[in-house]
């Protein structure tokens, strides 16, 4: 008889390790993505500070979003584009867990583009915009593979970031 049952998906296991194992590999928490931070601080007047950012995010129901803008370094940021380069700048500096969950999928994890990365290269693009907006967008500063991902977006206008970011998970979810 099994002695750990997952709460998500009622698979059950005998050891809290194989338990452990399969919450780590199959219900991974979420992280905050660049579209939960733009719709966190979507309508704010920029330039802003931090803490201004984060009382925003809070007023909109985004404490967790919030915490992070807290941290983040402070000095004035003059768009959503700045705000995200330093949330995945942040990141990436972040002390990784010891108990990784896997390595299935590192590879295409070290190729896909960041929330930072994604937001440097749409700096200052004018929406709406399409697909091929975009891709003309960043042709000049963006790596030949990251053109390829770009052009790759579904073919429809996009209204914002947080659009764009959505866009990128409908093609990561191509790969599965």
């Amino acid at each position: 008889m099994a002695r750990h049952r997952c709460n998500i998906c009622g698979a059950e296991f005998d050891t809290l390790s194989e338990y452990r194992r399969h919450m780590q590999t199959s219900h991974p928490e979420r992280a905050p993505s660049a579209a939960d931070l733009e719709s966190a601080i979507g309508g704010i007047g920029f330039p802003a500070l931090p803490a201004r950012l984060a009382e925003h995010a809070r007023a909109r129901g985004s404490g967790e979003i919030a915490e992070i803008l807290d941290d983040l370094p402070r000095r004035e940021y003059r768009d959503a584009a700045e705000v995200a380069r330093a949330f995945g700048e942040m990141r990436s500096h972040e002390e990784k867990p010891g108990h990784q969950p896997s390595e299935r999928g590192g590879a295409a994890a070290m190729e896909a583009l960041s929330a930072a990365r994604i937001a440097s290269l749409f700096e200052g693009v004018s929406f709406p915009a399409s697909r091929d907006d975009l891709a003309d967008h960043v042709r000049d500063r963006a790596r030949d593979e990251e053109v390829k991902v770009i052009e790759r977006l579904p073919d429809r206008r996009y209204s914002d970031m947080a659009d764009v970011e959505r866009g990128f998970g409908e093609v990561a979810g191509e790969g599965r």
